[in-house]
């Protein structure tokens, strides 16, 4: 969540600290910053440290949060939200959804 709304926060030139805020209070300022017009259509979590294809745990299902931001860029992007996936899988989809959404 905390990288979310970092990458979030950049793309509306907003102005967050994740670290002061709890879980209830970051959904809210989520919901909020959704609602808010794209500002900074640059601001990107930036690239894997990792080639996604070298994991040893590649196949294994994807994260929580890799779940989370796929869905919110699908819908985004207008595209269905893909069913379950490994974290490599997620990981490539995320980087071709942030090039439609500049998320």
């Amino acid at each position: 969540q905390k990288s979310f709304i970092s990458t979030l926060a950049a793309s509306k030139n907003a102005s967050v600290d994740p670290n002061a805020l709890n879980k209830s209070e970051a959904s809210a300022k989520i919901n909020e910053l959704k609602e808010q017009p794209t500002q900074n259509a640059d601001a990107s979590a930036g690239q894997p440290i990792q080639d996604p294809k070298t994991w040893s745990t590649g196949d294994d299902k994807a994260t929580g949060k890799q779940v989370g931001y796929v869905a919110v860029m699908a819908k985004k992007a207008g595209e269905e939200v893909p069913g379950q996936m490994g974290k490599t899988e997620a990981s490539q989809k995320i980087e071709e959804l942030k090039g439609k959404t500049g998320m």
